[in-house]
């Protein structure tokens, strides 16, 4: 059987986890590797990965990538670029991305994109944890199991203290940044709001409702009570700057809340009560509030080599989108579209 052919758009934390995934699959093989930092160019994608040479080099040069044969593009960027991510679709690759495009209805830039895909005959799919598995994902699939359902809760607890990227805990969960800087305007909870609008748009549209407005409806910070450098990434985090935040997100339908996500992001554990005291707690919990009530909560865990979980989770959730997107009618999909994926490697010991 002939392997789907992946190019992986940069070697941050999930893109690393990629190219090892992807080392040794029965149904894919590594195909091309786009770096930013030109001192990655010409450099074998298994060392830049921290495993043996795969014989696949990593380029600065997207004019070059685009011309490798490939059935599926995995984009992990520090940002979403819907332009680069059309010339991969009107290229005729497909697209998976783990950052924006998670649900584009509503999206200023879906047209553009819809109108790529039919001229590559390609799909468009996003994915995550947050957005993505608990503030879509699971809430859809456990009310699945309720009837006469009122209301939705979603919870995220990261423990951040091994994830890779400085850049990411920075901008994303505003670590280290004085909090007279972090006002409600400020980039951090923008971008955040982004993408919990189409997690919100999607459960709305899959429960059938009509989304009014997303909102921020608290936020917490836990301040670091001494300096703090996180080893994985090199973050410093200066005394009584935050190194925890919680924000609450609220949907609304009809004038009514329906949706709440909360997302606790820290860099340390035990920063006070009612923060995440310890390393083994549960990362995810989902309440449906319906008939019967529903309550489920899910953890993940470092792999064996130590990868960060998030990282680890969202480059497996990548690799096993790819048969259903090269599979996929063309157009910019998501999970209400496509099956759920499953595990594409089972690695007997």
């Amino acid at each position: 059987m002939k392997k789907l052919r992946v190019i992986v758009c940069y070697t941050g934390g999930v893109g690393r986890q990629i190219i090892r995934l992807l080392k040794g699959h029965p149904g894919m093989e590594l195909a091309g590797v786009l770096v930013h930092d030109q001192k990655k160019e010409g450099v074998d994608a298994g060392l830049l990965s921290g495993i043996e040479a795969m014989g696949i080099t990593a380029t600065c040069n997207l004019e070059k990538l685009l011309a490798v044969p490939a059935d599926c593009a995995l984009w992990h960027g520090k940002s979403w670029s819907p332009d680069i991510v059309e010339r991969f679709l009107r290229r005729g690759i497909n697209v998976y991305s783990g950052i924006g495009g998670w649900y584009l209805q509503g999206e200023p830039e879906l047209a553009a994109l819809e109108d790529a895909c039919q001229a590559g005959n390609t799909t468009l799919v996003a994915g995550g944890n947050i957005p993505g598995l608990i503030s879509d994902v699971l809430p859809l699939f456990v009310s699945g199991y309720a009837g006469r359902v009122t209301s939705i809760r979603a919870w995220q607890r990261g423990y951040n203290a091994h994830y890779p990227s400085a850049v990411q805990l920075s901008q994303g969960c505003g670590f280290g940044i004085p909090v007279q800087q972090q006002t409600s305007g400020a980039m951090v909870d923008d971008l955040w709001l982004w993408g919990m609008r189409q997690s919100a748009r999607m459960v709305a549209d899959g429960l059938g409702l009509v989304l009014d407005d997303v909102k921020i409806t608290n936020k917490e910070y836990a301040l670091a009570p001494e300096d703090m450098v996180l080893q994985a990434s090199g973050l410093h985090i200066p005394a009584g700057t935050p190194a925890g935040v919680r924000w609450t997100f609220t949907a609304f339908s009809d004038g009514r809340p329906f949706l709440e996500i909360v997302n606790e992001q820290v860099a340390r554990l035990a920063l006070g009560p009612g923060w995440r005291q310890r390393a083994d707690e549960p990362n995810w919990r989902v309440e449906i509030e319906g008939s019967p009530r529903i309550c489920c909560e899910l953890s993940a865990q470092a792999g064996e080599d130590g990868t960060d979980h998030a990282a680890a989770l969202n480059a497996a959730r990548a690799v096993n989108f790819v048969p259903g997107v090269v599979a996929a009618a063309p157009g910019c999909r998501s999970i209400l579209d496509l099956p759920a994926p499953h595990a594409t490697h089972f690695a007997f010991r």
